[in-house]
């Protein structure tokens, strides 16, 4: 997917209609289908199938045993304890788990696929992580409107409720305070759902970025020994070692991230959750 005017490492991580196995050999996708929604499409499945097997071999009341069975299991245990329970209170938090965890499940597998050659990470694109953050902007609101017995609690829950005294000049002044302060939650409300979208695109795009552009350098090493001098040639080896081994250190640096950014983003739509339901002013 190199371009006559030269390399371009986004073209290798942006969706398209094909899968790109080697340079210059495709795999189209046919009907206009993209390969993000085939990725996208593939994690339900996966997550589907992988959980209603755990479902069946729980519903038969045996003790866990094996290692994915143990492993399915305490994804889910952890969600559980470490994100929802302390964000969201213990008297609600179970309301919310299922939407929790199919969140972490469907970006941790989604980062997942990303690691594998050839296939590009979904949620490197900033369609898709703004409809992650769109729902669970979603989520959020519609229960403030009911944990606030309705919109105009839910909006009152954004006012700071402070004492400004008995003086015309100090109600006048509290009063212009007070909304400030409401405009600035509002649009806090507003970022901070942008940056759950932003957040995550930006870190996986960034990572699979920097992996295309270090093997890159092989073929920039493999172009320069065919056609230069032998001088060239003797450095082709050499930059080829390096960049397997830093590929090889990025890739454990980029399975960090997709774990981390996918529990990042389930925690902090708890965190918002929590804040919704239990007003702090």
């Amino acid at each position: 997917m190199a371009s006559e005017s030269g390399f371009n490492p986004i073209l290798h991580v942006a969706d398209a209609h094909e899968f790109e196995i080697f340079h210059h050999v495709n795999v189209h996708i046919p009907f206009g289908i993209t390969k993000f929604e085939i990725l996208i499409l593939a994690a339900a499945i996966v997550i589907f199938v992988a959980y209603t097997w755990l479902a069946k071999k729980v519903a038969t009341g045996e003790t866990p045993r094996g290692r994915l069975w143990n492993f399915l299991e305490m994804l889910l245990i952890f969600i559980r304890d470490q994100v929802a329970r302390p964000s969201i209170g213990e008297h609600e938090y179970k309301r919310f788990l299922p939407y929790l965890w199919t969140t972490f499940l469907f970006i941790l597998v989604l980062n997942l696929f990303g690691m594998i050659p050839f296939l590009g990470s979904a949620t490197a694109s900033l369609a898709v992580t703004i409809v992650l953050a769109g729902i669970s902007f979603a989520v959020v609101q519609v229960n403030g409107i009911r944990a606030n017995h309705g919109f105009g609690g839910y909006m009152k829950s954004f006012i700071p409720h402070i004492e400004f005294g008995t003086s015309p000049v100090m109600k006048v002044l509290g009063f212009f305070m007070m909304a400030g302060m409401f405009v600035l939650e509002i649009l806090s409300m507003l970022i901070r759902s942008v940056v759950l979208a932003v957040r995550l695109f930006a870190n996986m795009l960034a990572g699979h970025t920097a992996l295309v552009v270090v093997l890159s350098f092989i073929m920039m090493a493999g172009n320069a020994a065919a056609h230069g001098s032998s001088q060239a040639s003797m450095f082709f080896w050499p930059i080829t070692f390096s960049s397997v081994v830093m590929v090889l250190l990025l890739n454990l640096l980029e399975l960090f991230v997709a774990c981390l950014q996918a529990f990042i983003f389930t925690f902090l739509t708890a965190i918002f959750i929590g804040l919704a339901i239990h007003p702090q002013h």
